[in-house]
């Protein structure tokens, strides 16, 4: 793996520290007369759409300051649209058009602040920067983005998902499995990018999970509470940046080698992917933070036979050997 250089690796810390500082949204200003009388209106980009929210009297002092902050957080904006745009161009690797737009969506909504984690190759993308490394091109395309709701703490109030998604793309439509669905647990746009719900098994609760405050159901699948356990946050370079929450990488890592077991035969591309995924960064995490990748392989195996079996088979098929019988080695060749 080739390291990401320092000053592109400050870049990002710079651009995150100050996404996270942000306290009032983006957007322009507008002023609009109605009966003969003056007001202030706020205009803000979310996904395609715009969305115009009321200030106050043109005259009104808390309108006219709250109208100030605003345009400065524009100023703040364009310049971390720079930063992104200098990463970019360091090849640090961002999502694609309607996957930035979906998880731009998200975060404004705040569900990425209480509790939704970003999983699977979305999440993956956004690695380079958290692990100093650039990553395999070939690992980080995808045509979904997997949320997991295992964490997901509610709100007094929630916007539906469906209307969510559809400020990203108005295409969005839920895709009904069957007809006591209940609530979606899948979403498509037209041109076939879609959005999975997923939370993990417990005890005495039905699959799939009904999430009735946004709207939709959760697949429950078994490992899945394992990458949501230590979660990292992370920015996906989509416009000003998105603030993301998704897994620690070595809890990733190890999820992935587990996950490549449970694939069905007529999934080999996806089985290939996650076992490439877990390899890459088991490379760099032996470099960089090999103590707590020992110690989540340790625990893991520990959690019972399901677990050590899925992952050691997995070990066994990315041809790698255990150094005393417990971690990985890289490829060949490549230590």
């Amino acid at each position: 793996m080739r390291p990401i250089p320092l000053n592109v690796m400050t870049l990002y810390a710079d651009l995150a520290q100050r996404l996270a500082l942000q306290d009032v949204e983006p957007g322009s200003i507008s002023t609009k007369k109605v009966g003969g009388k003056a007001y202030l209106y706020a205009v803000a980009r979310d996904g395609r759409a715009r969305i115009q929210r009321f200030l106050g009297p043109i005259e009104s002092p808390a309108a006219q300051q709250q109208a100030g902050r605003i345009r400065q957080a524009a100023e703040q904006a364009r310049e971390l649209r720079n930063t992104v745009t200098l990463l970019k161009n360091a090849r640090v690797p961002g999502p694609s058009l309607i996957l930035g737009r979906i998880l731009q969506v998200v975060a404004n909504a705040g569900l990425f602040e209480r509790g939704v984690t970003l999983v699977g190759t979305a999440a993956y993308q956004t690695y380079p920067c958290i692990v100093g490394s650039y990553l395999s091109a070939a690992t980080l395309s995808t045509n979904d983005v997997d949320l997991s709701l295992s964490e997901f703490v509610a709100a007094a109030e929630e916007e539906d998902f469906e209307a969510m998604l559809k400020r990203a793309d108005p295409t969005f439509a839920p895709v009904w499995h069957a007809g006591d669905d209940g609530l979606p647990m899948v979403f498509r746009a037209s041109n076939g990018f879609t959005v999975d719900f997923v939370t993990c098994h417990r005890r005495g609760k039905r699959s799939p999970l009904r999430v009735e405050s946004l709207g939709v159901s959760a697949t429950a699948l078994s490992f899945q509470e394992l990458p949501v356990e230590e979660t990292v946050g992370a920015v996906a370079l989509f416009g000003s940046g998105a603030l993301v929450r998704v897994p620690s990488p070595h809890k990733f890592a190890v999820h992935k080698l587990i996950v490549a077991r449970q694939r069905r035969q007529a999934q080999t591309a996806k089985k290939q992917k996650d076992l490439l995924q877990a390899g890459e960064l088991i490379d760099v995490l032996l470099e960089t933070d090999e103590a707590a990748l020992l110690d989540t392989l340790d625990a893991a195996r520990k959690r019972g036979p399901a677990w050590k079996s899925a992952i050691n088979a997995s070990l066994r098929q990315m041809g790698r050997e255990a150094r005393q019988g417990r971690l990985p080695l890289p490829a060949t060749g490549k230590r």
